[in-house]
């Protein structure tokens, strides 16, 4: 899908879609969404320039990722999108500057972009030229990616009230019920971890584009005098949200490793209760095989309480160690 925009001075506004973008002189960014090459074609002959695939953007070297070529500027960076469906992936979005004009390149319809436009035209003066969408769009992808972090902050703060749950008694709730939750529980903590650890690896895409323009690019100055507090104050905030992140890592590893600490402790509790069943009955087992051997000459064959005296036997035999296993705590 192909969009394109005008840049006034109140903000982008949408040309028709039959507009063209060569054809229309008001048009100054394009967007595609999943572009087919019919509308690469047109995005080139809009820029001048070639559009890279996506397989080219999604490759990691950074000469790869920010690079000039025939006049125009190339950042690509890597957007966490899906997180809202339970998909969390990993995304290009490159940006593609030539000819006073902008192109943004995108496989996923980022939520981030939605909102740009909102609030572009809170800030129509900043989004006025294609340098000043491109930064606008940054912050809005950050305010973006700072929206998933406090989420994931929340739904980690969540699961470890969840999994240390403890009774009237003040002691952590077990049973096999609890078990199948604290299952549960592993797959939510990775399902929260992917999306710390993609959430990461996207601010260091944008932290290592930020790095790229403010050094001013290949030769070329890519911002304007303007641009400055705004490029400091996103770097701020990206390393804010980094070191954030790095917080929630640690923490999810601690969930994780304290619900399998759980599980094994339940499981234990199972063999503990199985060795103490196996004890308790031992005894009473070996009482009823010896009188179970049926040998010619046996005296308490003949006696005529021999039988309940046995019962009791067996009895006492299985209490016994019963008791005595209790008062050592071993159940």
């Amino acid at each position: 899908m192909l969009m394109a925009y005008s840049l006034t001075p109140a903000g982008p506004v949408a040309l028709p879609d039959s507009a063209v973008p060569q054809d229309d002189p008001r048009a100054s960014w394009i967007d595609l969404l999943k572009p087919t090459p019919e509308e690469d074609r047109t995005a080139e002959k809009f820029l001048g320039v070639s559009i890279p695939t996506q397989a080219e953007a999604e490759e990691i070297e950074f000469s790869s990722r920010f690079y000039s070529e025939a006049g125009g500027q190339f950042l690509t960076v890597s957007i966490v999108a899906g997180v809202d469906a339970g998909t969390p992936v990993l995304t290009p979005l490159t940006f593609v500057l030539s000819r006073g004009k902008l192109a943004t390149v995108r496989y996923e319809d980022f939520a981030a972009f939605r909102q740009f436009l909102v609030r572009s035209t809170k800030v129509g003066d900043v989004c006025g030229e294609p340098v000043g969408v491109m930064v606008t769009l940054l912050e809005s992808i950050i305010d973006r990616i700072a929206d998933v972090v406090e989420k994931t902050g929340s739904e980690i703060d969540r699961l470890n009230r969840e999994i240390f749950t403890r009774d009237h008694r003040g002691r952590i709730a077990s049973g096999k019920r609890r078990e199948r939750k604290l299952e549960g529980y592993l797959v939510r903590i990775g399902f929260q971890n992917d999306i710390v650890s993609k959430t990461r690896e996207s601010l260091a895409s944008i932290e290592r584009m930020l790095q790229y323009v403010t050094a001013g690019g290949v030769g070329q100055p890519l911002l304007r005098k303007a641009d400055g507090p705004s490029i400091k104050l996103m770097a701020r905030d990206v390393r804010s949200l980094t070191d954030h992140l790095s917080f929630l890592s640690n923490r999810a590893t601690f969930l994780l490793d304290a619900t399998l600490g759980l599980i094994s402790v339940q499981q234990n509790e199972v063999i503990s209760v199985l060795t103490v069943a196996a004890t308790i009955l031992l005894p009473p087992t070996l009482i009823g095989t010896v009188y179970g051997m049926n040998f010619v000459h046996m005296p308490e064959l003949d006696w005529t309480f021999g039988y309940p005296i046995a019962i009791l036997v067996m009895v006492a035999s299985a209490l016994v160690p019963y008791f005595i296993l209790k008062r050592r705590g071993w159940f």
